[in-house]
């Protein structure tokens, strides 16, 4: 297969990931993929290469900020930044991580469970009061995640607009120019700069003010790595939460299994997970190069052959689940990778599943007979985005 033959960045008018993935897996695992950008890495769909490609100290991030490796997408992106999370190796990655491992704790998101939940049932109540037929989108699943990151970064949630067309230009794969694309990241960030000066010595409890704290404790964060660090996590909070929402309930009314949670609450958790494995968020991921030759369980990388490893595509492979193209909420072996794997596995997994889980627990009880209040091929998708997603769910019940 050449990376001529590639569809996974063109949107499909259903929303499902490519035909190509399977294709793939039986007789292509790592054959290239034309991005964007124009430019080509080798595409990994197979899961034991995804999870290799994610897991081992051979692959780098950071490696791809030198000018001549390959882009996703074209121009200067905002991922570039030497300062981003994402695009670090440890030690500097690990010193970061250590950080947000303490704040993104099991303990700290069960402590923030009263606000999630109450967030949560304020706007399940408007829906369950207001006309019908109702979106979805536009009612829960999109500002349900703003509203949350922002009442727990401590970010002015009227700012929720700026940050939702803000990070949709930053990952815009042809809807937004390069140069809209770099006037958003500088937007975004200016404005988080200044809302960091304006939270010094404030002693405030927000995820902010911890992050603050830990930029000022021994210069554990320089001022560059709290600000892109700030918006990174506002951007994750937001927008991969908000789509994997979306798009797991409209499959939950489309298969009819939104029933099988009104009738059985306690199989949510189990639901949520597989919600993650079969609807994650893009059907690639971000390049990783390899700093010398690695044998994959599929063949050879050789060094500097940048790889993208796709989570979507391993999420559906016959050799790890069984009947992959199925969705099933009682599936009871869901070792998906849609979090990643590694060191550079989701800092904020922990608070994401809760999320999921909280929405699904509401809806679920507030709204027992919700349905889809059109047929399921009159649903339009985003495009030219990197991230899937419905633009709309219009619901009744």
């Amino acid at each position: 297969m050449t990376s001529a033959d590639s569809a996974i960045f063109t949107p499909r008018p259903d929303g499902s990931p490519p035909p190509e993935f399977a294709e793939r897996r039986a007789g292509a695992p790592l054959a290239p993929v034309t991005m964007p950008s124009g430019d080509e890495a080798t595409l990994a769909v197979r899961y034991a290469d995804v999870h290799e490609v994610l897991t081992s100290p051979d692959f780098s991030r950071a490696a791809l900020l030198a000018p001549e490796a390959p882009r996703i997408l074209p121009g200067e992106e905002f991922g570039e930044d030497p300062n981003a999370l994402t695009n670090m190796d440890p030690p500097r990655h690990t010193r970061i991580r250590r950080v947000l491992a303490g704040i993104f704790s099991p303990r700290h998101v069960k402590e923030w469970h009263p606000r999630v939940a109450a967030m949560t049932d304020e706007l399940v109540g408007a829906v369950a009061t207001g006309e019908r037929p109702v979106d979805l989108v536009e009612t829960f699943t999109l500002p349900l995640p703003i509203q949350i990151m922002c009442e727990l970064m401590g970010v002015p949630a009227a700012d929720r607009r700026k940050f939702q067309l803000w990070t949709d230009m930053i990952i815009s794969s042809t809807a937004f120019t390069a140069e809209e694309r770099i006037g958003a990241a500088g937007e975004f960030t200016g404005y988080v700069s200044e809302l960091i000066e304006g939270r010094r010595g404030t002693g405030g409890d927000a995820l902010i003010d911890a992050l603050i704290e830990a930029h000022e404790d021994g210069e554990r964060l320089s001022e560059a790595e709290l600000v892109h660090l700030t918006v990174m996590l506002i951007m994750a909070g937001y927008e991969t939460t908000a789509g994997v929402l979306a798009r797991g309930l409209l499959t939950l009314l489309t298969t009819g299994q939104y029933r099988t949670l009104v009738e059985e609450p306690a199989v949510i958790p189990t639901a949520v997970e597989e919600i993650l494995r079969y609807e994650a968020p893009s059907d690639g991921g971000l390049l990783r190069m390899p700093t010398k030759d690695v044998r994959l369980p599929s063949g050879v990388v050789g060094e500097g052959q940048a790889v993208m490893p796709s989570m979507a595509a391993a999420n559906r492979d016959p050799e790890v689940f069984t009947d992959p193209e199925t969705f099933d909420v009682r599936r009871a072996k869901c070792p998906h990778l849609t979090f990643g794997q590694g060191a550079h596995y989701c800092a904020g997994a922990n608070l994401a599943r809760h999320e999921l889980q909280v929405a699904l627990e509401t809806l679920t009880r507030r709204l027992p007979d919700l349905r889809l209040a059109v047929e399921p091929t009159e649903i339009e998708w985003r495009k030219g985005l990197l991230l899937r997603g419905p633009l709309t769910v219009p619901v009744t019940w």
